[in-house]
This record gives structure tokens, C-alpha cells and sequence, in this order.
């Protein structure tokens, strides 16, 4: 029943959805429907903005106005720290900003969650190839709405969708890849592939390459290996990845998700993720299937790989979480590829 209530709230607070015209973000960059704010009553989150507004959660029933305290960031960006009313109620919101030079809202940007379990469920998916039809008799809207519906009937806390969120990274392929994220009745949290780096369009539609995010005491990081080079030495996530990894360091646990690992990325981000203050899990997609015996961990460190296999072949899998242990479950054949 509490997941049916989140479903309703979660759908009503879609019908506000915005963006611009074609999809891609714009004036709230941030929390959004591939990188939310999960939140409890009178906590805060962050949101990043093009310009300062005024900012409101929009439920089902209600709209909730935020209290904001604005700072300057480096680039055409500002952030506001947002206080949650105490008595907000839980579900998932849309976020809307009223700016002098105009509005905007995004669907499934702020989750009010009524506690941080200590034992949960993550989905795990990957590689949802949107676009790539003629793989299989259906096509990958329709796998994909199949494997969004069974990920619902689970009692996953979040999915993570560790990318080739598309085919070839078209503008189109992105809108439709919206469509079927906003079918998941929990959060969702994405990153980029291979298959998505055409010029800079998976940051239009989603903003940060690499990010963090907490559940309860849990941390969680993205970071970025969609390029040729994986995790290069050449920009600056290998900065963004110490400092994320630094103040993840208090977390029960740390866990990374990123598309693909390779031997070959980038070695100060292998140092800092697996040598320095190793991650205590890895996810990743990419090679559309599970681990082989010899992928259990990296090859120089400690840290334990899950590999689930691709969404486009309707599969997925579902970790468990608790202060033991993180702990990936057998891979689920979730979609039929066959009409």
C-alpha cells in the first residue's frame, strides 16, 4: 500500500514535468530525475540553478515552498541550500523555480522519505540501449517500460541505471529514454556510457558527470567512463573523484557506480577508488553480462565488482544492503525480448 501512495504521488507530481521544450534541462540543473535529493522532513538539500528563484516542492495535493539560502559556484551557476518543512509529507515532488526571467519545474526531483533503513534493496540496472531496435522482435522502449514495471513490483529503495542510457546518444533517443525513466516508482540515479557521449548531450539532459549522494549512512559515488580514454587523467574528474571520496569517508558503506571498469582507466582515479581509500562495492554495466570468476574485485585492490547484465536483453539485478554485508542477488530476467 505505502508503495501504491508513492506511485500515485510520484505520477501526479510527473504531470508538472517541464524541462525545456526538447527535453533538456533548464533553469534547475539539479536535483532532477536522474540525480534526485532524497530528503527527510525538516532536512535540507541542494539544488543548482542557472539564476536565483524561488523554489517550492509540488506534490499531489499541494505545493510546499522552500526556504533557500543562496551561495555563488564557479560557471553560470548558483546553488541554494533548501530547508524541507518539518511537516512535509512523504512522497515524490516535483521541484519548481519562479524566476524574474521565468519558471521551471522537474518531475521526480525530491523524494521526502520517512526514514533511512538500515537494510535495503538497490536495483541495479544498465545499458537500456533506448533506440536500439532491431536487436531483438520488440523494440527497446517496450523491454524497457517491462523491465521499469517489474524493478516496481520489488521493494528496491532506488534504482541505479549505470549507463548506455541510449543508442548513439541522439537528442531523441535521450526523450525517449525520459519517458521510461519517469515510469520507475522509486528514485533513479544515472550516469553515462559509451554509447552516450555524443557532444555534450548527456550533460543537457542530466547535468553532473560524476556526483554523490547518501542513503542514511550509505554513500554513494558516479563517476564518469564513458570515453574512449576511460576515467582520463585529461579533465577533471580525477579532482572531483578525491574530493567526492574524501567526503564520503565517514559512510558505513561507499559504493561506486559507473558504466564500465577497465584495467586501463585512469590510474590516479584507480589510486583514490581502489588503493588509497578503497570503495567498498563497484557496479557497473558495459559488457552485457554477469561477472566471470576472474571479475569478483579489481585487480589491485580489494574492492568486490558486480556486473549486471544489459536492460536491452531485459535483465537486471538487485543488491541488498544491510550492516553486514552488500550482497548482489542472482541475475533477474525481467522483460521478455520476444513479442
Amino acid at each position: 500500500m505505502k508503495r501504491l501512495a508513492f506511485s500515485l504521488s510520484l505520477a501526479l507530481a510527473a504531470l508538472a514535468a517541464a524541462r525545456q521544450h526538447d527535453g533538456t534541462l533548464g533553469l534547475i540543473q539539479t536535483p532532477n530525475n536522474g540525480l534526485p535529493a532524497l530528503v527527510l522532513p525538516g532536512g535540507t538539500f541542494e539544488a543548482t540553478l542557472r539564476e536565483e528563484a524561488r523554489l517550492a516542492l509540488v506534490g499531489d495535493a499541494h505545493t510546499i515552498p522552500l526556504n533557500t539560502t543562496w551561495r555563488d559556484v564557479p560557471g553560470p551557476a548558483v546553488v541554494a541550500t533548501c530547508t524541507v518543512p518539518a511537516r512535509a509529507p512523504q512522497g515524490a515532488y516535483a521541484i519548481e523555480a519562479q524566476a524574474e526571467d521565468g519558471a521551471d519545474h522537474t518531475a521526480r526531483a525530491v523524494y521526502v522519505l520517512e526514514s533511512f533503513p538500515e537494510t535495503y534493496t538497490v536495483a541495479h540496472v544498465s545499458d537500456t540501449h533506448i533506440g536500439k531496435d532491431q536487436r531483438h522482435p520488440r523494440v527497446s522502449d517496450a523491454i524497457n517500460r517491462d523491465l521499469a514495471a517489474a524493478v516496481n513490483n520489488t521493494d528496491a529503495a532506488f534504482t541505479l541505471i549505470t549507463g548506455d542510457l541510449t543508442e548513439t546518444g541522439a537528442l531523441d533517443e535521450y526523450r525517449r529514454f525520459l519517458e521510461i525513466l519517469d515510469l520507475y516508482a522509486m528514485p533513479t540515479f544515472v550516469c553515462a556510457g559509451n554509447h552516450d557521449r555524443l557532444e555534450d548531450h548527456y550533460e543537457r539532459f542530466f547535468g553532473p558527470l560524476a556526483y554523490t549522494f547518501w542513503f542514511g549512512k550509505d554513500g554513494y559515488l558516479a563517476f564518469d567512463t564513458k570515453d574512449f580514454l576511460v576515467a582520463d587523467e585529461l579533465g577533471r574528474q580525477d579532482a572531483d573523484i578525491e574530493v567526492y571520496r574524501r567526503a564520503l569517508k565517514p559512510a558505513r558503506w561507499t559504493v561506486g557506480f559507473t558504466h564500465r571498469f577497465e584495467p586501463s582507466m585512469g590510474m590516479r582515479s584507480q589510486i583514490t577508488l581502489f588503493v588509497d581509500n578503497p570503495l567498498d562495492f563497484l557496479l557497473v554495466g558495459h559488457r552485457h553480462r554477469a561477472n566471470t570468476e576472474e571479475e569478483t574485485r579489481v585487480p589491485w585492490g580489494s574492492t568486490p565488482i558486480s556486473i549486471v547484465p544489459a536492460a536491452i536483453d531485459g535483465r537486471m539485478r538487485l543488491i541488498q544492503v544491510d550492516p553486514v554485508a552488500i550482497q548482489p542477488n542472482d541475475v533477474i530476467q525481467a522483460a521478455k525480448v520476444t513479442k
